[in-house]
């Protein structure tokens, strides 16, 4: 939603999950619209393009202990 942008929560949200992914040793991954302005974020939290399919990326965040 617009009103909520900017705002950290989606920083947050995926914040956990990353955190959860990092405990476990494994990865987590997305799939993002090349054009989504939340490709920024997504960079900015470590997501790496891996694959392209068709209008979309499948982006992929690793734990330090997979990199």
């Amino acid at each position: 939603m617009p009103a909520a942008r900017g705002r950290g929560l989606g920083t947050a949200l995926l914040g956990e999950l990353l955190a959860e992914g990092e405990a476990s040793g494994k990865p987590v991954s997305i799939h993002v619209e090349r054009f989504n302005p939340a490709l920024r974020l997504y960079r900015r939290l470590g997501f790496r393009e891996i694959e392209e399919k068709g209008p979309y990326f499948l982006m992929e965040w690793r734990p330090p202990a997979l990199r």
